[in-house]
């Protein structure tokens, strides 16, 4: 049955009249009220205003289903989620191993583009052209002065 389309007044005083049927009947608690207020440790006021309107705090609920050994009812009410929550998302998310760079070495490497050979460039006409970038002295590995004496 459906109770979404009942108020929460309407769904409280079925859980009354359903706690109240299992205290009186002999196959359920077999109890009065008065064992039940006792049994429970909540006063019988709050036990008839319970059974009458369905008005009860949360304490004095779990109280009255541990007197009546229907505690195990609770553990279905709200489902376990499928989904993992946000905590548990973070919690994956730093057990993950993180890639480090290796450390660097004490001596510079030579860079990639230093050890090509500079690419002849061709004209318009197809023929090729001289390059325009400088090119190493042999036997030096350094390329020649510009004419200001500085090297390029």
């Amino acid at each position: 049955m459906s109770l979404y389309h009942l108020t929460n007044t309407e769904i409280a005083e079925r859980l009354a009249h359903a706690i109240r049927a299992w205290r009186i009947s002999p196959q359920g608690a077999a109890m009065s009220q008065v064992d039940l207020a006792h049994k429970s440790g909540i006063g019988l006021t709050p036990l008839k205003r319970f059974e009458k309107t369905g008005a009860i705090t949360l304490r004095n609920l779990v109280a009255l289903l541990r007197a009546l050994n229907l505690l195990d009812g609770l553990e279905t009410l709200v489902p376990e989620p499928d989904a993992p929550g946000p905590l548990a998302l973070l919690a994956a998310e730093q057990k993950k191993t993180h890639r480090k760079r290796a450390p660097r070495t004490s001596t510079p490497r030579a860079s990639t583009s230093a050890m090509r050979a500079p690419r002849a460039s061709t004209s318009a006409a197809g023929a090729p052209r001289a390059s325009t970038q400088p090119t190493s002295t042999p036997g030096t590995g350094k390329a020649p002065a510009t004419p200001e004496g500085r090297n390029g």
